[in-house]
């Protein structure tokens, strides 16, 4: 019976040296952002998802990517060990909770409306606080627009999803803008099966357009996050980084 239970005893112990020695599955958290990111037959594909795996065929880590609201994915990306999201703007507020890869794509926001609405007049940030504008729950134009001092309840209108942010714009007379980049707002469009032609730019709030990061949790090792950084370098030197933002433009 002893020597039953000294080899159940080293099974156990062979089995969960095992297990530390495997390297954890890495749990990619991201949205809908066509043409980002996006659910295409049943799989997550994108410009920036392209560059996700383009990158992370450089490693041996194994992963995962799956879709969800982002606000769902941002707090599932804060909290969670071995978790990242992407693609993610970096922002003050932002900065100390996550670690932060190099740059995998660009955005720029601007204040959109319907094409058919006359009766709105922007040239200013300030002339923009007399509207209602919706934006996406913890994205960083909700961010940026709390730090321009639009308030919620007033001036600003909060949705947890992209699809709700246009469906919002085009069939509620109460939301005059939302907050979101025009080309992002192309793809979304189509793929709700909305006429994009009915949307049209009026203000771009944005110094200088945004980047987009790759960001994971400050419980997931740093090895982790040192791999992804070099092989995004790795994709970028090999031009394989750019053959990709060229083959979506």
């Amino acid at each position: 019976m002893m020597l039953i239970r000294s080899i159940v005893s080293l099974i156990a112990a062979i089995y969960s040296l095992v297990a530390q020695a495997s390297p954890p599955t890495l749990h990619i958290l991201t949205e809908h952002l066509p043409p980002y990111q996006m659910t295409v037959d049943g799989k997550v594909k994108g410009f920036a998802t392209e560059v996700i795996r383009s990158a992370l065929s450089h490693t041996n880590i194994d992963y995962s990517i799956k879709i969800y609201p982002w606000t769902r994915a941002y707090h599932m990306a804060i909290n969670n060990k071995n978790s990242c999201i992407y693609s993610i703007a970096r922002t003050p507020e932002r900065e100390n909770l996550f670690q932060w890869t190099q740059a995998i794509a660009t955005t720029d926001s601007t204040l959109i409306g319907l094409r058919d609405n006359s009766g709105i007049e922007i040239s200013t940030l300030e002339q923009a606080k007399q509207y209602k504008i919706a934006v996406i729950r913890d994205d960083v134009t909700h961010q940026l627009l709390i730090e321009k001092g639009f308030k919620e309840g007033e001036n600003l209108y909060i949705v947890n999803n992209s699809s709700s942010l246009l469906r919002l714009l085009a069939e509620r007379k109460a939301i005059d803008l939302i907050f979101a980049d025009i080309m992002t707002v192309k793809y979304r469009a189509l793929h709700d099966n909305i006429d994009p032609s009915i949307f049209t730019p009026y203000l771009n709030l944005n110094d200088k357009p945004l980047n987009f990061y790759l960001a994971c949790s400050l419980s997931t090792p740093k090895e982790i996050v040192n791999q992804l950084n070099q092989a995004i370098t790795t994709i970028k030197s090999k031009g394989q980084h750019q053959a990709i933002i060229e083959q979506w433009q």
